[in-house]
This record gives structure tokens, sequence and C-alpha cells, in this order.
């Protein structure tokens, strides 16, 4: 724009001003008499919950604002913005580009004949009136291809989102389902997990207190098989008097022998002696017989209580080794169940930034 074709539209915004209200009418009356237009701005006002009237009343407000900066000849960031704004209010009344051009012909008509009326009476009536109306045209297109920019831009953004919005629902539908059956699983494992930990900490304390049974068995037939070499050293006592005590008997009935008729009844004293040294000696042996089975039994329990000691400790060994391994993958799950609920925040946030970018 030049300085002399904002001071041809400034020339004129005094009589279009005064004529808005007119012009904008007769747009209204020529658009609505068209099917297609009117179906469309029933459609908007279906949508958006309001009547014609309420429309047209607040597409007005802004188009009279926009046209007292188009006849200030500034196209500048404002009369942008403006442009922008009636591009997008078109876009959401269903109104494709191709008819918003179209209509903008007949606000474009109204212009060029108030521009002819503005100079049907001066001097230098043709040139006059050709810089009007050229002045006009290029700030009318400016004016459109700020609106049409805009309206594919809204467009695309209305196409987007028709096309993303069923994908993004159909995706939070099926991750969120999927995120939610894989933490419902995580959390089972997790339990069960948990579960085995526990029975394994209960199986190792009873372990512990099996080795303890055995450590106190084992000190028990260790005393007993003290007990039982004692038992032996006092059958040795015991037998060492039978011995000497049969010996002792061998020597009376010797004496009683050289006695002759006066040593008769010491005799029989001396085999009385005899025979029960002899039971004596029976009864020893069988007692260091039985001693010394009690002894190899004793021998041999201890042996067997110190292999079951030993594989009961071999046992909680495992069982430390397989609780550590449980309690490492706890944590694994854990950290899984950690990771999903991560995951399941990162799919809402993309969820959200969708709705931004929709609403940008």
């Amino acid at each position: 724009m030049t300085p002399a074709d904002a001071s041809c539209l400034q020339s004129l915004k005094l009589r279009v001003v005064g004529s808005q209200d007119e012009i904008i009418n007769a747009f209204y009356g020529r658009i609505l008499s068209f099917p297609g237009f009117k179906e469309m701005i029933g459609q908007t006002c279906e949508r958006e919950k309001i009547d014609i009237g309420q429309l047209v009343a607040h597409i007005n407000e802004v188009q009279f604002k926009h046209w007292q900066r188009f006849f200030d000849g500034r196209p500048d960031k404002a009369f942008k913005d403006f442009a922008n704004r009636i591009g997008i209010a078109h876009e959401k009344c269903l109104l494709s580009s191709d008819l918003y051009v179209a209509s903008s012909a007949v606000i474009l008509g109204n212009f060029l004949g108030l521009a002819l009326d503005q100079h049907l009476d001066d001097a230098g009536q043709a040139a006059t009136v050709k810089a009007s109306l050229s002045a006009i045209v290029r700030m009318f297109f400016l004016d459109i291809s700020h609106a049409i920019s805009a309206y594919d831009n809204a467009a695309a953004r209305t196409a987007f989102q028709h096309v993303s919005e069923p994908l993004l629902n159909a995706f939070e539908v099926e991750v969120a389902g999927d995120l939610k059956s894989m933490a419902g699983a995580a959390e089972d494992l997790n339990r069960t997990v948990k579960n085995i930990v526990d029975v394994n900490l209960g199986n190792m304390q009873r372990c512990r207190d099996i080795v303890s049974s055995i450590e106190a068995l084992t000190r028990n037939l260790a005393d007993l098989a003290q007990t039982t070499r004692q038992i032996e050293n006092f059958v040795k006592v015991i037998t060492d008097v039978s011995r000497k005590t049969k010996l002792l008997a061998l020597n009376a009935a010797i004496e009683a022998a050289r006695s002759g008729e006066y040593g008769r009844g010491f005799k029989v004293v001396a085999n009385e002696v005899k025979a029960l040294t002899n039971e004596a000696e029976k009864a020893t042996r069988d007692v260091t017989r039985q001693a010394s089975e009690i002894q190899d039994a004793i021998d041999h329990a201890i042996r067997q209580v110190s292999g079951s000691q030993r594989l009961v400790q071999e046992i909680d060994a495992g069982m430390t080794t397989e609780s550590e391994s449980i309690g490492a993958q706890s944590a694994a799950v854990s950290e899984i169940s950690t990771t999903l609920a991560a995951v399941s925040e990162s799919a809402r946030g993309l969820r959200e930034r969708f709705k931004t970018l929709n609403a940008a």
C-alpha cells in the first residue's frame, strides 16, 4: 500500500462507516437467498446453540471494527489479526474458501459503489475514481489473503482434529487397556513373589530350628556316648575284681585240699565263690558286649545326625540364595510397575499435547 492508496481509502472511511449497516444487511440478504449458504449458517447456529440474529450481530461487531481499520489504509499487525479472526469465524461457519471469496465479491461491489458515489462530482473524475477503486481492490484482496490464510490454517486444524481425534481415542483406549492389564499382571506377580518370599523365610526359619534341634540331639548323643564309655570303664573294674576273686577262690580251694578233712567246708565256700565269680564274668561280658553295641549305635546315630545337619544346612543355604534371587525379582517387578505408571502418565501427556495442538 502506498501513501496515495491510504489517502484514497481514508477519504472514503466516513461514507463507509455511515453505510456499514446498509452494506452488511444487503450482504446477508444476498447470501441468505442461496440455500447452501443458509444451510451452513443454520448448522453453525445449531452447533453453537445460538440463533441467526446473535451470530450475525457477533460477526458484524468484528466486521465493523475491521472495516474501520481497512479504510485507515494501514495493513499493520492489528489489521492482520482482525482479518485472521474473520477467516477463522467463516471457517467455523463451514464456509469454504471459494465460497468466502464469492461472498466477499458482494462486499467489494458495495465498496466500489460507495467509491463511485464519493467521486461522482469530482473535477478529475476518471483519475480519482480509478485511484480509489484501485486502492479498494488492493486493500480488499490483501484483506482476503489474510482471511483465507487464517481460514486454511483453521480448516487444516479442523481436518487434523477430525482425523486425529478417533485415532487418538483408539490409541488412548488401547494403550490404557494394555497398561491396565500389564499393571494388574505385574501386581499379581509381585504379590505371588512376595508370598513365595514369605514362605521361603518361614522354611528357612524352620530349617534353622531343625539345625538347632539336631545340634541339641548331637550333644545329647555325645553325652550318652560318654556315659557308655564310663560304664565300660566300670565294667573293666568289675572284671578285674572278678578275676582277682576267682584267683583268690582258686587259692582257697588249693589250701582246703591241703587241709584235708578240716578244710572241706572252706572248699565248699571256695567253690561257691568261684561259681559267683564265673557268673560275674559272664555278666560283665554281656554288659561289655551290650555297651559296645550301644556305643556303635550311638556312633552311627551321631554320623547320621551329622549328615542330616549338613543336609539341612545346605538346604538352608540354597533357600537363602533362592530368597535373595526372588527378592531381586520382586524389586524388578516393582520397577516394572513404576515404569508402567510412567508410561501411562506419558500417554496422558501425549493426549494433552494433542489437545493443545488442536486448540492452537
